[in-house]
């Protein structure tokens, strides 16, 4: 059951801070950006920053204990009975919070380096200010319509930020994907409001889960299956991924910021903060598993096809947030959530310095026209490695410590299978990570030497304004891992027992220690480092690479070339389909039956009004006989009905 503070009055002024300081951000920006340009970005950042500043200070607000609950809420409005709107920070909300806002400040602090000189710099500050108040609405909210309100806001922000570049056709498309596959999921959110308001009446966190006995299972499993369609849709799952790697079209900040560390984890918060429906439902439990074990091994796979450095790194959060969904899916909740706390740092990393070398390159993104940048950038090669390190799960680094709970975790629950899944997904993302970084940074330069010399959009600005927030990224995904030592004991687990203490126990060790499932994962993951090597980073491998790697990329299977054929499968599905319908109706709907019929109206009044006016003659012998007529018509009816009674 989810413990939280219901029915506490008192108010929470810095709660209500954070949640409102990057509204007002965004709306001073949007109304004065464009005469104040370069310096809204400073305007965004400290205004994100002071957010962060209160969420620090809202810790105690978030771990107190009233009346047996533990966290704080704060009353908003109460609309109708049972829809009470408010705030509510609670240990799981807190962490989201922090990261949005700290990493997002980070983020921000990058922004200024990266767009520096852009003409519209002031909008897209106001457009990040934006998105962290959705996601800030999403995560805070108490109730499930609060909740649906930031699913929606973060779909039209992510809209705004992905089609920042309007000019360039490829973003405009991508973030009309985006924004529609988004909408497909809201509206299985909102189908699953639909009917818990219909049963219980009521769509507080604390109201529904209370009451979730009175739900019989069908109507249980219904409900989760709704609410993961959202998931599914906002964190990438297979089959609505396809909109992630398209994403990547808008700047790199927006990759780093929605794709890597906030939006795309909106799904595994919402599982996790409805656990006490999944717990409910075993078929829901295992049909998400499955899902997130089944888009984990895909997004690895895909990953093996992309020469594009923020497509791999798309398709390798798409795999990382299938580790997380399979995680909560299957009740393993802690190591889920511990995964997107050390995820968030780690790609966050990953992507900014990806952006530090796309800027330093002129906006080049395919790797087999880098290489040899070791030497060149060694600030961008310790970013890339740290982070490469920890999403394969290498000791001491975050990613070895929450992959293995989220591995251990699936087999603590009983799922094998899904345990030789997320192995396998292991080896695969440590051979596609590596083979990025050798073909980055080993051998010979590999780019012209006209590159870089005019970069696609102007940037001016101190290195340092890049590289700070980077450096800083390092740091926890070198030691937030640490926090999950002790296992039952440890303050990683401390912190969330009023959460989850009272949720889903393991039910089998299948005779395999966490040690030895540790060793397993390192072993496969160092297989998947050699044969990059190998491969790509000895003597041999280097030799002609450029002609080497072209030969790669023209004999590479069309089944990864082509992603699986998913984008054709859904153009085929509801893309075409929903076209032809649109032609049909634009062709005879609405030209026979809309145009048609007011035609048909119009000239159906002439014709009546030539009719009557025919009988305007101007005889009174004419009128004399109508009325004669119209006598005549009333008596035979009064005296048919008087014959029939």
């Amino acid at each position: 059951m989810l413990h939280h503070a219901v029915g506490i009055s008192a108010h929470y002024p810095l709660l209500l801070a954070t949640w409102l300081l990057p509204l007002a951000g965004a709306l001073l920006l949007w109304s004065t950006g464009p005469r104040i340009q370069a310096k809204g970005a400073v305007l965004g950042t400290t205004v994100l920053g002071a957010a962060f500043v209160t969420a620090l200070l809202s810790i105690p607000d978030a771990l107190r204990a009233a009346d047996g609950y533990v966290g704080a809420q704060q009353p908003l409005v109460t609309w109708l009975p049972g829809m009470s709107l408010g705030l509510l920070l609670d240990p799981l909300s807190l962490l989201w919070t922090l990261v949005i806002t700290g990493v997002g400040f980070l983020i921000h602090v990058y922004s200024i380096g990266y767009l520096a000189g852009d003409r519209a710099i002031a909008r897209f500050f106001a457009y990040l200010n934006f998105f962290v108040f959705a996601m800030l609405t999403l995560v805070l909210s108490d109730n499930f319509l609060g909740l649906l309100v930031g699913w929606g806001l973060v779909g039209l922000a992510s809209y705004f930020l992905i089609g920042f570049w309007f000019e360039k056709p490829s973003a405009v498309a991508a973030s009309r994907k985006a924004f529609v596959i988004n909408v497909a999921g809201d509206v299985g959110i909102m189908l699953a409001i639909f009917i818990l308001f219909a049963q219980l009446g009521t769509l507080s966190y604390g109201g529904v889960f209370a009451h979730v006995a009175q739900l019989s299972p069908s109507t249980l499993l219904a409900v989760c299956l709704f609410l993961f369609v959202g998931c599914a849709a906002k964190s990438a799952q297979v089959p609505l991924h396809t909109w992630l790697p398209d994403a990547m079209e808008g700047p790199t900040p927006v990759s780093a910021l929605i794709h890597a560390a906030t939006m795309v984890t909106a799904g595994v918060y919402l599982i996790a903060r409805c656990h006490p429906l999944w717990d409910a439902s075993p078929d829901a439990r295992a049909f998400v598993g499955v899902v997130g074990a089944i888009t984990a091994l895909v997004g690895a796979i895909l990953g093996l096809g992309q020469w594009d450095i923020k497509r791999i790194l798309a398709y390798s959060t798409m795999s990382q947030i299938g580790y997380m969904i399979m995680g909560v899916g299957v009740g393993a909740y802690q190591a889920g959530v511990l995964h997107f706390f050390a995820h968030a740092f780690f790609k966050a990393q990953l992507f900014l310095g990806a952006g530090i070398i796309i800027h330093a390159l002129g906006d080049e993104q395919d790797i087999r026209r880098m290489g040899g940048l070791a030497r060149k950038m060694p600030f961008a090669l310790l970013a890339m490695l740290t982070g490469t390190l920890a999403i394969c799960g290498i000791f001491p680094f975050s990613g070895f410590f929450s992959k293995d709970a989220i591995l251990y975790g699936v087999l603590e629950h009983g799922h094998p299978y899904l345990y030789f899944i997320g192995v396998l997904t292991a080896a695969i993302t440590a051979y596609y990570m590596f083979r990025m970084l050798f073909v980055v940074f080993a051998g010979q330069a590999r780019t012209p030497a006209s590159v870089g010399e005019h970069a696609g959009h102007a940037h001016h600005a101190p290195a340092w304004l890049m590289q700070l927030p980077v450096a800083l990224l390092i740091v926890p995904t070198i030691g937030i891992g640490w926090l999950a030592i002790g296992g039952e004991q440890s303050p990683w687990a401390r912190f969330f027992e009023p959460i989850f203490g009272a949720s889903l126990q393991p039910l089998a060790r299948l005779g395999m220690s966490e040690a030895t499932s540790s060793l397993v994962v390192t072993s496969v993951v160092l297989l998947g480092i050699a044969t990059a090597f190998f491969v790509y980073a000895t003597p041999q491998a280097l030799r002609n690479a450029p002609e080497r790697l072209q030969r790669e990329g023209q004999r590479m299977p069309g089944m990864l070339t082509h992603a699986f054929y998913f984008d054709d499968a859904l153009d085929g599905l509801f893309v075409q389909p929903t076209r032809a319908l649109g032609r049909f109706c634009a062709a005879t709907v609405e030209r026979d039956v809309l145009d048609g019929g007011v035609h048909d109206i119009t000239v159906g009044a002439r014709w009546l009004g030539h009719f009557f006016r025919s009988f305007q003659t101007g005889f009174v012998r004419a009128y004399a006989l109508v009325l004669a007529l119209g006598v005549a018509a009333f008596a035979a009816y009064y005296v048919l009905v008087g014959v029939t009674r």
